[in-house]
């Protein structure tokens, strides 16, 4: 889909999006416990012992959303114990070291396709561009147009890793990313020392949730709708959370346990005009909620580091071991794996995800 290599290559960074919104935690309980009517169109709770084929579809690229391939080998996504381990590795252990200075990966090669195909620039890479990590993205074959999503999950521990749950549109009805939208469940940094500027957590005990859209025109005129949430002693890597949506014609709902953290009306006026976006209204022809007003799909995935770790972190006991922007910041971070790798724990790394569940109000 031609949707996808719009929206990936230019989501989740931030850097370009104007924020409408920034809302802090919200501790109350959720319209989605009421217990609204709905059909399952989509179950997995992993009994099966493996990742089932048709329930979902696993993304073959060079080019991943952080420093990160996104790789369909067995040790980067598995199902052990009832349980999906979606798990990063590091690219040197299946290439060798010198695949950072004259090796070239092309991913139709090593694994017969490359999907999403949007070209050369997601299938090869080659030298220091080579991304330093393996890891998996995993798509949905059900989708909603309106309805419940719930994930139960325990997100990953250690240094740059960016675990996500997230719903993308089926088709770019309005156009490539952010046009059509994004909704996005569940981010978030899992360091354990990683700090606002002014002090607060940003680390493995913060959890944000965003929506993105507008037509995104020389990487501007988009909206980012960012919220978040914080756990009080503990983090989300140290036990299993429900990570849930709900989504109306009327609202988009989305939140942890019994907390709502995202949590955004549909504008009487319409998106476009509410946010004051420039130009012609894209979604015109669309619902009043448009660009939400069209099924959308889940997707789990572990990325690594990235433009979702902004300049404006702190990290202790060391600073960031990339530079934003350059080159071979693929490179650099590789180049500093003294210094995280040391946090990266076994499985405790990845994202352990107990079931998946999709209902169609």
């Amino acid at each position: 889909m031609e949707l996808i290599s719009d929206q990936t290559l230019g989501k989740k960074t931030g850097m370009n999006d104007r924020l409408l919104v920034n809302n802090p935690v919200k501790e109350k309980s959720s319209e989605h416990y009421l217990g609204r009517r709905g059909t399952t169109v989509f179950y997995d709770d992993f009994s099966s012992g493996d990742i089932d084929p048709k329930k979902w579809s696993t993304d073959i690229m060079a080019v991943g959303l952080g420093f990160d391939i996104w790789s369909p080998e067995s040790n980067n996504s598995y199902v052990k114990e009832n349980t999906l381990y979606i798990k990063p590795t590091l690219t040197a252990d299946r290439f060798g070291d010198e695949i950072f200075y004259n090796g070239t990966i092309d991913v139709r090669k090593v694994w017969g396709s490359c999907h999403p195909d949007w070209g050369v620039e997601s299938c090869v890479t080659q030298g220091r561009q080579n991304r330093p990590i393996m890891s998996a993205s995993l798509r949905s074959s059900g989708h909603i147009k309106y309805g419940r999503v719930e994930v139960v999950a325990q997100l990953p521990k250690g240094d740059w890793l960016w675990p996500a749950i997230w719903m993308m549109p089926v088709e770019g009805f309005y156009g490539g990313w952010p046009r059509s939208g994004e909704i996005d469940m569940m981010e978030a940094a899992c360091n354990l020392h990683l700090k606002y500027p002014d002090g607060t957590s940003a680390g493995a005990d913060h959890m944000g949730s965003n929506l993105h859209y507008g037509d995104g025109r020389n990487g501007t005129n988009q909206i980012s709708r960012p919220f978040s949430y914080s756990l009080n002693g503990t983090t989300f890597g140290d036990g299993y959370h429900t990570y849930w949506l709900d989504w109306t014609e009327n609202y988009i709902r989305t939140g942890v346990d019994d907390h709502t953290v995202l949590a955004v009306d549909t504008p009487p006026q319409g998106f476009w005009n509410a946010s004051h976006l420039n130009g012609t209204n894209i979604w015109a022809h669309g619902a009043k909620n448009a660009p939400f007003d069209k099924p959308f799909y889940l997707i789990l995935n572990v990325a690594v580091g990235g433009g979702y770790f902004w300049d404006g972190y702190i990290n202790y006991p060391y600073k960031r071991p990339w530079t934003t922007g350059a080159s071979d910041d693929y490179f650099q971070f590789w180049e500093g794996r003294h210094l995280w790798l040391p946090t990266w724990h076994g499985e405790d790394i990845a994202m352990k995800v107990k079931s998946a569940k999709m209902v169609q109000y």
